[in-house]
């Protein structure tokens, strides 16, 4: 319930956002940064129900009868009473501690409240103080448990990011990252996760402690970031989550373990480390200056290298990754080296994030290189064929404009877009109702197919 409560009031915050940009003609760029750190934690928080209804579905066929010789048998997982909610005899995901010493698990015993009682359940002494504490140490010794019994962790709830978004708190969790023990790390990674997914506040932090990326990142230094992919999930994921606050991303890729890490998950990490991974690139590669260094540290070609991944959420972060490194001319190149444009059109040509793939190829058409490459691989028909299927006016104003590009460059090529438009006319419907760059677009290449046939008339 909490999470579907902080997801609205996410999304309250977004559409105020959005209407202050719209209602204002010169609003502060701080207003659209913060957008974009709130739709990305939107994003996130929609992979991780992705992921979790996932895991759900994974523990209940886990949990599933058991057949040995015709009888049909569950062993029954034993849990200690004490991480049992007193109210709802379930596993308690919140513990918290009353006045009078016994702990609940925070929403049932929220609902207790709200029916108007005043007293605790477990002993009936009157409450003068209905003051909820977070039973720390219980809560670790539940997501222990879990973890050895290979249990889903229970979720933070929102109340419990706000109450854990405290500078000793995170100085804790990073210290115990250091510790030898593997639970505990892992303990400590799965809260950072959940915390950092939430809470601003505590994102921001990270920007104040001394030395809080290396001991984040220490479990999963290079030589052993494959060896616990839960662990580099995590904390991946914990590198993505803190790259949304605009004080951590200047300091995130002066980190040069970062980077080299961001970069081993993209080549060997499981699917959602490397998507992870990818979208923290782009959300790094947000801030202009970060550019340059994410393309120079060699990022580029392995997500390149993701766009043949053929798992949807990995490719769509690796174009968005892509495309804002390349806002920076000196990426091109670096994209167009690593073999970007045959990926690109080859998935375009399966019908695969044609509209996402489409933007990367028109941002790269003022490179002399992809245009020649794309004319190899038979860009032109690719491009009149997305103009005539896709119902997006933004994908056809793109692929006018590769069109437009490449006929100004090679024109041999206009022998093959008028044939198209003799067949079906599609860019003299452009010209007529598409967008205003549309257009102009459609208009600057049926010009030049006029002027060649005006010569080949003549001649």
């Amino acid at each position: 319930m909490a999470d579907k409560e902080s997801l609205e009031l996410l999304k309250k915050d977004i559409k105020e956002l959005l209407q202050r940009i719209v209602d204002q003609d010169d609003f502060e760029c701080s207003i659209a940064d913060e957008a974009i750190e709130k739709l990305n934690s939107l994003k996130l928080t929609k992979m991780a129900a992705a992921a979790a209804a996932s895991a759900a579905a994974a523990a209940a066929a886990a949990a599933a009868p058991v057949e040995s010789g015709g009888d049909s048998a569950r062993t029954a997982l034993v849990m200690p009473d004490e991480f049992r909610c007193p109210i709802s005899g379930e596993l308690m995901e919140d513990p918290v501690l009353l006045k009078t010493g016994q702990t609940y698990d925070r929403p049932f015993i929220n609902k207790w409240f709200n029916k108007g009682h005043n007293t605790c359940p477990r002993t009936n002494e009157v409450l003068h103080d209905m003051t909820l504490t977070p039973n720390r140490s219980l809560r670790s010794m539940i997501l222990k448990w879990c973890i050895d019994n290979k249990l889903e962790l229970p979720k933070l709830t929102y109340e419990e990011t706000v109450a854990h978004a405290t500078e000793s708190h995170l100085d804790e969790l990073l210290n115990q990252l250091l510790s030898s023990s593997l639970s505990d790390q892992k303990l400590a990674a799965k809260e950072l996760r959940q915390i950092a997914k939430w809470n601003h506040e505590f994102r921001s932090l990270f920007a104040k402690l001394p030395d809080s990326i290396e001991r984040l990142l220490h479990p999963i230094s290079v030589d052993h970031v494959n060896l616990h992919p839960d662990l580099q999930e995590d904390l991946i994921t914990t590198v993505l989550n803190i790259s949304l606050s605009g004080d951590n991303k200047k300091r995130l890729v002066e980190n040069q373990l970062v980077l080299s890490l961001l970069i081993q998950s993209l080549q060997y990490g499981s699917s959602e480390a490397k998507a992870n991974a990818a979208a923290a690139i782009f959300s790094l590669s947000l801030y202009q200056e970060n550019k340059i260094a994410i393309g120079n540290a060699g990022a580029i070609k392995h997500l390149v290298g993701l766009l043949d991944e053929g798992h949807p959420v990995v490719m769509r972060d690796a174009a968005s990754a892509i495309f804002t490194l390349c806002t920076a001319s000196a990426n091109k190149e670096k994209a167009v080296s690593s073999g970007v444009v045959v990926s690109v059109l080859r998935n375009i040509t399966e019908g695969v994030l044609v509209d996402e793939l489409v933007s990367v190829l028109a941002l790269l058409s003022n490179n002399m290189k992809a245009i020649s490459i794309m004319c190899k691989l038979n860009a032109v028909s690719c491009m009149l064929k997305v103009i005539r299927e896709s119902t997006s006016q933004g994908v056809k104003e793109n692929c006018i404009s590769i069109l437009d590009t490449i006929s100004s460059t090679y024109r041999s090529k206009l022998k093959e877009i008028q044939e198209d438009e003799n067949a079906n006319g599609m860019i003299s419907k452009l010209s007529r109702n598409g967008n205003s760059r549309a257009k102009r677009k459609a208009m600057s290449v049926l010009e030049k197919l006029q002027r060649a046939g005006s010569i080949t008339h003549t001649a």
